[in-house]
């Protein structure tokens, strides 16, 4: 038998991460996770969101640490594998729409005591009990990739300077080197997730990203390292979002 416990925090695993909540749609970034000693949590897909989102995990599910989560209506049989993991729903159903912003009530970055997200629209479950960082962008989970407490890399220029502006370190890089079906691009924090405190995954090739220097370096300056799930460009597959640690 496995002893893990919950991440506490949500995005910022404190140990080597065990479980993970991503995407069923890329069974090859699954299998690269599960060589990394990773079990993955994968979603369905979701018919009430337009089909290029309808399999992303932060579209679909928030963690809110301490076993606690929020779930879209659909998704349940990723509600029975937390649960069966010890993990608890705080809302009986979440309903998401094809139309912005009826889509995006789960899209929103927890970064230690605060949440990035949009101006309306975010289940209110998420923001309880946390400073709120309110920006334009709606799709808030998808542009940011949390790097620590108090660090973050985002593609979104609302995003960073709402974030500088609460004294927050964040690197802004450029739009265009991330891969999302349907769209002429995805975004950076749609293609990764820490699945150890000092590991952070990439889907796909990190080397491909125009300002990979600056990313690299970025993280290394706070000891986290970058590893890249397969070759080929970096795709926005919903984020991975790392639940359990090894004890």
């Amino acid at each position: 038998m496995i002893d893990f416990e919950p991440v506490k925090n949500p995005n910022l695993p404190k140990g080597r991460v065990l479980h993970v909540v991503a995407s069923g749609q890329y069974p090859h970034f699954v299998k690269e996770l599960e060589k990394c000693g990773v079990d993955v949590l994968i979603t369905d897909s979701c018919p009430d969101i337009i089909s290029s989102l309808r399999y992303h995990a932060d579209m679909l599910f928030a963690y809110l640490g301490n076993r606690q989560f929020v779930i879209e209506k659909t998704q349940n049989c990723l509600k029975k594998r937390l649960e069966s993991l010890g993990f608890f729903s705080l809302n009986k159903s979440v309903s998401l729409g094809n139309i912005y912003p009826n889509d995006i009530a789960l899209n929103a970055c927890i970064i230690d005591d605060k949440v990035v997200c949009g101006k309306e629209g975010v289940h209110t479950a998420i923001k309880n009990n946390r400073d709120i960082i309110e920006v334009s962008q709606g799709y808030a989970k998808c542009s940011v990739c949390v790097v620590d407490e108090n660090s973050l890399i985002t593609d979104d220029v609302s995003i960073y300077k709402a974030c500088i502006s609460v004294g927050l370190d964040v690197l802004l890089v450029s739009k265009g080197s991330v891969d999302l079906d349907g769209f002429d691009y995805g975004f950076i924090g749609g293609c990764c997730g820490k699945i150890s405190e000092d590991t952070m995954a990439f889907c796909g090739d990190l080397n491909t990203h125009s300002d990979c220097a600056k990313i690299k370096s970025f993280l290394s300056l706070r000891n986290v390292y970058p590893i890249s799930l397969g070759s080929g460009k970096l795709t926005d597959i919903g984020s991975l979002l790392p639940i359990t640690q090894y004890i």
